[in-house]
Order: C-alpha cells, then sequence, then structure tokens
C-alpha cells in the first residue's frame, strides 16, 4: 500500500459551503400521529402542508397495533419512528413516496380495490 495524502484547502471547503447554501432545506417534521378511525399516519410540516399515508404501506407497520402505531417520535425532524417496533422512516422518502424496500414491496399480495 502506498501512502495516500488528500489536500483539501480552505477554498475548496468554501466553495463546497457555498453550494450547499443552494440546496433545497430539507423538510421538518412537527408533529406525528396515528388517526385510528382512518388508519392513516398524519405528519404536520413545518412548511405547514401535512403528509397523510395510508398505514399499511408504511414497511414494519402492516402488523402493529393501535397502541404500537400511536406512539411516534420525531428525532432531528426528520427520522420518523415507532420505538415500540424499531421502526423509522426517513421524512424526505416519505415525501417522494418512497413508503416501503422494494424487496418488501414484492412480496406484498395486491389488496383488492373498492368500487
Amino acid at each position: 500500500m502506498g501512502d495516500w495524502k488528500v489536500a483539501i484547502t480552505d477554498a475548496d471547503i468554501d466553495a463546497a459551503l457555498e453550494d450547499a447554501r443552494d440546496l433545497p432545506p430539507e423538510p421538518v417534521a412537527l408533529s406525528a400521529e396515528y388517526n385510528r378511525a382512518l388508519d392513516l399516519i398524519i405528519l404536520k410540516i413545518k412548511d405547514g402542508s401535512r403528509l397523510v399515508i395510508q398505514r399499511e404501506l408504511l414497511q414494519g407497520l402492516e402488523n402493529a397495533t393501535p397502541e404500537q402505531l400511536a406512539h411516534i417520535e420525531i428525532f432531528g425532524g426528520n427520522d420518523i419512528a415507532w420505538p415500540d417496533l424499531d421502526v423509522d422512516h426517513y421524512l424526505p422518502h416519505l415525501i417522494e413516496g418512497r413508503y416501503a424496500s422494494e424487496k418488501w414491496k414484492r412480496t406484498r399480495k395486491p389488496q383488492p380495490v373498492a368500487a
């Protein structure tokens, strides 16, 4: 193995920080709740919007009890967690509609659609 050196200058750091200023801010969740009557997860976002997701679409929540679903914690504004289930979802992924891994989605049985 050879000796490797990485040289990062103050100018490189300043340029990276400047580039980061142009990135849109990550969304921040202010609150999260489980609506038992409708079987929905409702997230209130800092920008005033709400994200409403059918519980059964979220990987890891498919067999949870209402009590487990109601115990939701938010970490850092973008990690939505169900600690009783050891399940976490990343808010930007939820906003993009990424509720589960592709592998998990392939193993699910299709749900009948109500007319």
